[in-house]
């Protein structure tokens, strides 16, 4: 069954804000990428890595290729939508890249402080949005097998969270590199300032309950 497209809006928000990566797990760790992530560079048989790209108001539509919660285990329930022009996003990059083309099969998982649009999984997104949306100074390249395959054609799952904040994402990958570009809104500074508060009065009940 394939599904229409969603339309997500959402107003320009304050660009002195900034969302963040939270937590991390499973196989997925944060690193700073080297100046070329093309095929074989960045390899590991063991970690899916990650890295903040870009901030950026969109000055057209940015069309994604999945913008629903829910698993996503076949292909026929990928949901296309768009972001509209005018909002302020973040983007971030996941990477997978055997050792000499190592089947490898990995599971992790992401969460942010800042609902997640939607994501880009083919090579042809990420392709057409590296030079607005990737991080400067990276080469990214053009590989074709630079993107996720979910089944029936290999086992690349993913996830986002009923409450948009969480990404789960298993990869399958061997001869070529697994990417997925997870784009995130910007929290207002209002949403910022709660978070600290809350994150504050954690920190002091935990050094109570420690005395």
């Amino acid at each position: 069954m394939r599904y229409g497209v969603i339309v997500i809006g959402l107003a320009a928000l304050a660009s002195s804000a900034a969302a963040d990566i939270i937590e991390v797990g499973g196989a997925a760790v944060l690193a700073e990428p080297p100046s070329s992530i093309l095929l074989n560079q960045w390899e590991s048989d063991t970690e899916i890595r990650g890295f903040f790209e870009r901030q950026a108001v969109l000055s057209s539509d940015l069309a994604l290729d999945h913008v629903n919660t829910g698993l996503v285990d076949h292909e026929s329930l990928l949901v296309p939508g768009f972001v509209s022009a005018g909002t302020a996003v973040q983007s971030y990059l996941f990477h997978a890249d055997s050792v000499n083309g190592f089947d490898a099969l990995l599971s992790g998982y992401v969460v942010f402080d800042a609902p997640i649009l939607g994501v880009l999984i083919h090579s042809s997104s990420m392709n057409g949005t590296d030079g607005f949306l990737g991080r400067p100074g990276i080469t990214y390249g053009q590989h074709p097998g630079r993107r996720l395959e979910l089944p029936p054609g290999s086992l690349d799952t993913f996830e986002i969270s009923g409450d948009r904040m969480r990404l789960d994402f298993t990869l399958k990958f061997a001869a070529a590199n697994d990417n997925i570009r997870i784009i995130t809104a910007i929290p207002e500074p209002g949403s910022l300032a709660l978070l600290s508060l809350v994150g504050l009065a954690g920190l002091r009940r935990r050094r109570e309950a420690q005395r």
